[in-house]
């Protein structure tokens, strides 16, 4: 099917290498504080939200989704087409989702967009976030992504902001833990290159999954800013600290997906308790000092999240729902 191996097929290769190289990244990481460990609900079955879908039918396409190719000229020509990429004014800035869905989640940084897509109305529009705005609104925020078919949802919780590389980083931990470290050297992890945030508290579900039988899954949620925090104005920042302390709810808008791994393979660490990961990812289009001031003072934070199914790795409104749940704010007009 491909011209090059990938990671899927350089696992089963090289399956007594990778553990052990898993072994020994994970015994050189320093074990997380008590205070930044990630707190893990109980297991639970697959309850759901229902989902309502928003057609962006007037969307200009300024923020973009690139499919992924896994043979073809578009291939043979970009090996990089191997992932799914999400574009700003045309330019690739994230890269994500393996096709073949056996692989480590990976969700990267491989370029910077010097333009902005925030809107000077979007603190308006979104409002307190209360509830889903209405399709009106919806049509003015989203007219900077690609047209399609979306779910909105408000999901909230509390903000981390994580440092590749980490004993809070996710891709450094529970993904090699999962599935190993990145070929073809399996020295490192697949990580972010960029600084993001964790959001709200991991869970888990009990699943029946592709390739074992029941089986306990991971889900986690992340949110990927286009700009740098380290780079954020501190004036504006400390802004929303003082407008947040006067109970003015913090607020922002993203475009989100769904990536879903599962190794074909038993775990790389055996004394991993999850065979299979879903990651929520809410790419940040608008509210990134709001979301850091919220990181800062450990307030929730509130954002429109636009799911884009047609760009995620996971199509079943089952787990769709069933991996909102654990973010999603149910509160009506």
């Amino acid at each position: 099917m491909r011209n090059t191996p990938r990671l899927c097929e350089m696992q089963l290769a090289n399956e007594p290498l990778e553990r052990a190289g898993v072994t020994r990244w994970l015994n050189a990481k320093a074990p997380a504080p008590a205070a930044q460990r990630r707190a893990v609900r109980p297991d639970r079955t697959m309850s759901h939200v229902e989902l309502a879908t928003f057609d962006n039918g007037t969307g200009e396409g300024i923020v973009s989704f690139e499919p992924s190719r896994t043979s073809g000229p578009e291939y043979d020509a970009d090996h990089s087409r191997w992932y799914h990429h999400l574009l700003v004014a045309g330019q690739r800035v994230f890269e994500y989702g393996c096709p073949c869905g056996t692989c480590g989640i990976v969700f990267r940084k491989v370029g910077t967009s010097a333009h902005r897509v925030s809107d000077s109305e979007a603190f308006r529009l979104l409002g307190h976030l209360d509830f889903v705005p209405s399709n009106e609104i919806l049509r003015r925020l989203a007219r900077v992504l690609q047209p399609g078919f979306y779910h909105p949802a408000i999901v909230e919780g509390t903000v981390r902001l994580i440092e590749p590389g980490g004993p809070a980083d996710y891709f450094a931990s529970d993904v090699v833990r999962l599935c190993g470290l990145e070929p073809p050297d399996y020295e490192q992890a697949s990580g972010p290159r960029t600084p993001y945030y964790r959001l709200g508290s991991d869970s888990g579900l009990e699943r029946t999954g592709r390739t074992t039988g029941p089986h306990n899954a991971l889900v986690a949620a992340v949110i990927m800013p286009l700009h740098d925090p380290s780079r954020l104005s501190r004036e504006r920042v400390n802004y929303w600290l003082r407008q947040s302390d006067a109970g003015t709810p913090l607020t922002a808008f993203a475009v989100a997906v769904i990536d879903n791994q599962q190794p074909a393979m038993s775990p790389a660490d055996p004394s991993y308790p999850y065979e299979e990961h879903f990651l929520f990812t809410n790419c940040l289009l608008d509210g990134h000092h709001r979301v850091q001031a919220a990181a800062e003072s450990g307030r929730a934070v509130r954002i429109l999240s636009l799911l884009a199914r047609e760009s995620s790795l996971v199509e079943r409104v089952e787990d769709i729902s069933a991996v909102l749940r654990g973010y999603h704010r149910r509160a009506e007009p």
